[in-house]
């Protein structure tokens, strides 16, 4: 096992840390004070003088509230209130934006943490206080078609959407986002998105870093566009996809992260709308220890890991060699000038290492109760059952999967339940990562070689290319990832007795589509039946 040993400085009990987060019990679920865990008075204790002066022009990290129920089995979150409104960006400039509140905090922007663990039948009440349809997709999770929260489920203005989700998957991060037909990207990017975390005995087991917003921190990365007063603008000239020139986390833009000088796990969402992210810290390696859709056989030692829109990733870093030092967070991605052919670095956050120190933490060797057998599973499953071409026009305007443009109406595959498939996605022109609802698939193969370490693990969503730049126009960027669906897409269990099943009328269906969301949004896009 690799761990962290007791070292010199403020020494805080697991307990005073809740407490120095903000942390109260309301209801039947914790939440935090706020919109933040890590309070903007608190982020600057246990920083030295030259730490101070140094951030002077960041801006302090918000942490989402954290919606938790420890103790139960079966319970109901608090509502969740979508809504219009107005947030900063940057300290005291406004901004249009959508945020998702309950009766125990007020969002301004994105939604709150979703906890969950194995085991628990959670209720949820999604409720549209907006001036226009909405739904809310949950992203990543095992759950029947009818729970999905896809372009099928609209939340109408003043209509509430309840439902009562098992969860029967294994520890993962995944998150929940608007799925609107035709309206993802821009809302979206207004703010309708959060994180959503499942926990496992084996998680909890693993001794990792747990406690949320001070060595467990969620970061939702976003590119931003701002005019002078402060406000975000989403506009496609003269790109088809948003790309923008200002970096945020969690709703900060120009942010400043506190840590402590141990092992912190981040949990990486790239919630941006088309741009990659091949993060990296200025002076020190990391491991990868998830991806989309659970833990990695083992941790990763990397010095980079690529994260594209909609995928998830946890990593540990060990600060504790940087007591009272300063990194940066870095990361290689496109430039915002679509002309522009070489791509840049970016700094995305100030990372500044206090002098807190919590109870000893480990990075086990092994991180899964039971291993993925992917040597058994190649050696077991071999034939394509379906294909899917990503193409886009020579105009870059029309946008499709198998030469088919999205239809509500139109179902494009039947699978059966519990039946492993290959499937096989091709591209040919443009970056694109290719999301399945539904379920976690394994990649089995990226331009018919085996993945690297990071992508054998449980995924939802994967890139072709695999790398930023790789892309050749000409040149198939090919994948085959097994899948397998646990849940049927009827609208009622009942209708799988009916004899025309197969009809639209009778099905919520998974969807499969890019999530550039400007893709997706303009026809990428296909969906199928389960039964």
């Amino acid at each position: 096992m690799f761990s962290v040993k007791k070292q010199k400085g403020t020494y805080m009990e697991r307990r005073n840390f809740i407490k120095y987060g903000a942390m109260l019990s309301s209801g039947a679920a914790l939440t935090s004070v706020g919109f933040s865990v890590v309070g903007h008075s608190r982020s600057f204790e246990g920083l030295t003088y030259r730490q101070k002066k140094a951030i002077a022009d960041f801006n302090p990290l918000c942490v989402p509230p954290l919606l938790y129920n420890p103790y139960a089995k079966r319970y109901r979150m608090p509502t969740l209130y979508i809504q219009d409104t107005q947030h900063e960006f940057y300290p005291g400039k406004k901004s249009y934006a959508t945020g998702i509140s309950t009766l125990q905090h007020h969002g301004s922007y994105l939604g709150p943490t979703i906890k969950v663990k194995r085991g628990d039948i959670v209720d949820f009440s999604v409720v549209n206080l907006r001036s226009e349809p909405v739904t809310n997709h949950w992203h990543g999770l095992h759950i029947p078609g009818r729970l999905d929260g896809g372009p099928h489920q609209m939340i109408h203005p003043g209509e509430t959407w309840n439902i009562s989700m098992p969860i029967h998957q294994e520890a993962a991060t995944c998150w929940y986002h608007d799925h609107t037909c035709g309206k993802t990207a821009e809302q979206v990017y207004f703010g309708h998105a959060g994180m959503f975390i499942i926990e496992d005995k084996n998680s909890v087991l693993l001794g990792l870093p747990d406690i949320y917003g001070i060595n467990d921190i969620p970061i939702i990365l976003q590119d931003k566009l701002f005019d002078a007063a402060g406000q975000q603008i989403y506009d496609l000239k003269p790109n088809r996809v948003f790309t923008g020139d200002t970096y945020c986390i969690n709703g900060v833009a120009n942010p400043f992260i506190s840590v402590m000088p141990g092992l912190v796990r981040f949990r990486i969402l790239n919630a941006s709308n088309a741009r990659p992210y091949n993060l990296f810290f200025s002076d020190t390696i990391f491991y990868v220890i998830a991806s989309d859709g659970g833990f990695l056989n083992q941790p990763e030692q990397v010095e980079k890991i690529l994260v594209l829109p909609g995928e998830r990733v946890e990593i540990i870093v060990d600060f504790s060699k940087f007591r009272g030092g300063m990194l940066d967070m870095k990361a290689v991605t496109l430039p915002s000038d679509p002309f522009d052919p070489d791509y840049i670095t970016v700094t995305i956050a100030k990372i500044v290492v206090n002098s807190y120190q919590l109870k000893e933490t480990i990075l086990a060797n092994s991180l899964r109760h039971s291993e993925i057998q992917r040597d058994f599973i190649t050696n077991t499953l071999s034939d394509i059952s379906r294909s899917f071409e990503l193409m886009v026009d020579d105009e870059l305007s029309k946008m499709s999967i198998n030469n088919k443009e999205f239809d509500m109406k139109f179902i494009n595959e039947e699978v059966k339940i519990d039946i492993p498939e290959i499937w096989e996605i091709k591209s040919l022109k443009g970056g694109h990562n290719f999301h399945v609802h539904g379920c976690s698939f394994l990649v089995l193969e990226l331009y018919g070689e085996e993945p690297d370490n990071t992508l054998k693990g449980w995924k939802d969503t994967i890139a072709l290319p695999k790398r930023i730049g790789e892309m050749n126009e000409g040149e198939y960027h090919t994948c085959k990832i097994l899948v397998k669906f646990n849940y049927n897409t009827y609208r009622k269990e009942y209708m799988k007795h009916i004899e025309s099943r197969s009809d639209i009328n009778y099905h919520i269906p998974y969807m499969y589509h890019c999530h550039v969301l400007e893709h997706e949004d303009k026809g990428m896009m296909g969906q199928f039946i389960v039964y």
